[in-house]
């Protein structure tokens, strides 16, 4: 069975016939109808050919491939990296001309009855022409001439190597497999030099606006003071700056200073302990309030007595001096000469509303 063209007969209606093998490009794709070579032709689709008329009922139309040798598909330069896609090129001009050297192989040789085999040279001399249609179509002739020692040493070569071609073949998906861990290879060190920038870098950006780990951790260049970002130890501990332009840490709100006297300002600690004047500008701490109300407790004390069963005497005693008498049970007062009961008044049997108001301005 040919692997690199196909035989047809014409219907004289048909005018697109099928591509069933592979090719590289439409250049490569001739198409002969009873071995006259047909031009004009177009392709509707990747795996069919149209010619500008139907062939004759009874025609060989004879579709094939003839791969460009002209030069190597690729040429591998010394340390390039090897891709999917040359290697692919390269093996399948090799594979495309070994299936088109067989076919010529099996099909250039028809022997007539004077026509021997030459074993030394491995050629056919004294070919018969082709008398048929059908040979036409379907047959390459060599000349009643010697093949040239080029074409020769391309044929011994295609012949010893076909056994290796067909296992460059069948192995193809274990050299794409290469080509891709390869790859993967190659871009390995680059890998391991972001990942490890991913991890470590603080100097700046790792790529575009995107940052390390430990820049977002401990802060960094792009990181730290910088609008909307800062690390997560310094909006923990930080108490000397605001951690992104705008805003401050969370030790700086439990014990930092730098809020100190702002209006909504103040620090946790500020709020409990200072006491050297406002925490934010207008209200005070927790223990400015304390010793305040320690200070007026002092002040009272100097005052009240205490609970006494007799009138205290005595240089502690002064003029507005209080002390409850456990005695008579009644609130006494010191009027700087003696000690007065404090009672409330009875106003039930004044005559007038005015009577009382005036006894109360009085009192």
């Amino acid at each position: 069975m040919p692997l690199s063209y196909q035989n047809n007969t014409g219907d004289n209606s048909t005018d697109t016939f099928s591509i069933p093998f592979t090719y590289t490009a439409t250049s490569e794709i001739s198409v002969t109808v009873d071995g006259v070579n047909q031009t004009g032709l177009s392709f509707p689709s990747t795996s069919t050919v149209k010619l500008t008329s139907a062939p004759a009922s009874g025609t060989v139309v004879q579709v094939r491939r003839t791969t460009d040798l002209s030069s190597r598909a690729i040429d591998f330069a010394s340390g390039s990296v090897l891709t999917e896609e040359d290697l692919d090129n390269s093996n399948i001009q090799i594979f495309h001309s070994s299936q088109e050297a067989r076919d010529l192989t099996a099909d250039s040789v028809n022997l007539g009855q004077d026509n021997k085999w030459d074993m030394q040279s491995k050629v056919v001399k004294n070919v018969a022409d082709p008398t048929a249609a059908q040979d036409a179509a379907t047959k390459n002739y060599i000349e009643n001439t010697w093949l040239s020692s080029a074409d020769k040493t391309v044929i011994n070569n295609v012949n010893t190597n076909l056994t290796a071609i067909t296992n460059v073949n069948t192995n193809l998906p274990t050299i794409t497999n290469v080509n891709n861990n390869a790859t993967n290879i190659n871009n390995a060190s680059a890998n391991a030099t972001l990942a490890q920038n991913y991890a470590n870098k603080v100097d700046g950006a790792v790529e575009s606006s995107n940052y390390s780990s430990k820049a977002w951790a401990l802060g960094g260049t792009g990181v730290t003071d910088t609008a909307g970002s800062g690390g997560a130890k310094e909006w923990a501990t930080d108490t000397t700056n605001q951690v992104d332009g705008t805003e401050y840490s969370a030790k700086e709100y439990a014990v930092g200073a730098q809020r100190r006297g702002q209006a909504n300002g103040g620090s946790a600690k500020d709020w409990a302990t200072y006491t050297s004047g406002t925490v934010d500008n207008a209200g005070y701490s927790a223990k400015y309030w304390a010793q305040q109300a320690e200070a007026s407790k002092t002040e009272f004390s100097n005052v009240y007595q205490g609970a006494l069963s007799s009138d205290p005497s005595g240089g502690s005693v002064s003029a507005g001096d209080l002390y409850f008498n456990t005695s008579t049970n009644t609130l006494k007062y010191y009027n700087g000469s003696s000690w007065a009961n404090i009672e409330a008044t009875d106003t039930s049997s004044f005559a007038t509303k005015g009577v009382a108001i005036a006894m109360a301005i009085a009192l």
